[in-house]
C-alpha cells in the first residue's frame, strides 16, 4: 500500500477513511432506513425510488443525507481555505472524529425509527462527516482515491489491470495497488459493520470513529510535508 515517495501517514489516512466509509454506508443503510451516507450516487437513486413508491419517510432520509453531504463538503472547504495540506488535514480529521463521537453519544440512548428525530439527526450528522471526508480525499490527493465512493476507483483499477494483461506482463503501477488496497478496505469496513449489524451489536457505531481517530493520531505524529 506504500511506496518510498509517499509519507506513510497519508497511506494510513486513505485506508482508514475508506474503512470508515464502508462501515458508515452499512450503518446508515441497515440501521437508519435504507439510505447511504457516503455513496451519493446510490443515495440519489434511492431518493428517486422512494419518491416513485410514495415512501416519503424513506425519501426524506435520503434527502437529508444528500443535504448533509453537501453541508459537510462546504464546511470542509471553508475550514481549510488558505491553509497548507498538513494543517488542513489536521482540522478535517479532528472535526470528523468529533462528529463521529457525537454520533456515538446520540446513538446509544435512542431508538432508530425511520422518520424519528434521532434517526434523522444521525443521518444528517453521518452524511456531514462523509462530506468532510470527501474533502480529506482531495487534500490527501493520492491516486484519484476519493475515500467515500469507489466506482471511479474501480474503473481506474480495471483500466490498469486490463492494460497490464494486454501488454503480456502483469506489473501493476503503484496507483493501482493503492486503489486496490483502499477498495478492499472499504469492503472490509462494510463487511465488519454487516457482521456487527447481523449480531445487533452496539459496537457497530464505534467503527468509523475508531478508524478516523487512528488516522488523526497517525497524522498528528507525522512531520509536515
Amino acid at each position: 500500500m506504500t511506496n518510498t515517495k509517499t509519507p506513510i501517514h497519508l497511506e494510513y489516512i486513505l485506508g482508514l477513511t475508506a474503512f470508515a466509509a464502508g462501515s458508515v454506508d452499512v450503518i446508515s443503510f441497515v440501521k437508519l432506513g435504507g439510505v447511504f451516507a457516503s455513496a451519493m450516487t446510490g443515495n440519489l437513486a434511492f431518493l428517486a425510488l422512494y419518491l416513485a413508491r410514495g415512501s416519503f419517510h424513506a425519501a426524506i432520509g435520503s434527502l437529508i443525507a444528500l443535504i448533509g453531504f453537501i453541508l459537510g463538503g462546504a464546511i470542509g472547504t471553508l475550514q481549510t481555505r488558505g491553509k497548507n495540506n498538513h494543517h488542513a488535514l489536521n482540522i478535517l480529521l479532528a472535526t470528523e472524529a468529533a462528529l463521529l463521537l457525537a454520533i456515538i453519544i446520540l446513538w446509544l440512548p435512542t431508538t432508530h425509527i425511520v422518520g424519528g428525530w434521532a434517526t434523522d439527526m444521525l443521518i444528517l450528522t453521518l452524511s456531514i462527516t462523509m462530506g468532510l471526508q470527501s474533502i480529506i480525499g482531495k487534500k490527501v490527493n493520492l491516486s484519484n482515491i476519493p475515500t467515500v465512493v469507489f466506482t471511479s476507483t474501480l474503473t481506474n483499477m480495471v483500466i490498469a489491470i486490463t492494460d497490464s494483461l494486454a501488454s503480456g506482463k502483469f506489473s501493476l503501477p503503484t496507483d493501482t495497488k493503492r486503489q486496490s488496497a483502499s477498495f478492499t478496505l472499504y469492503f472490509v469496513g462494510a463487511l465488519t459493520a454487516g457482521i456487527l449489524a447481523t449480531l445487533d451489536s452496539q459496537v457497530i457505531i464505534a467503527l468509523p470513529f475508531a478508524a478516523v481517530t487512528w488516522a488523526l493520531v497517525r497524522h498528528l505524529r507525522a512531520e509536515p510535508e
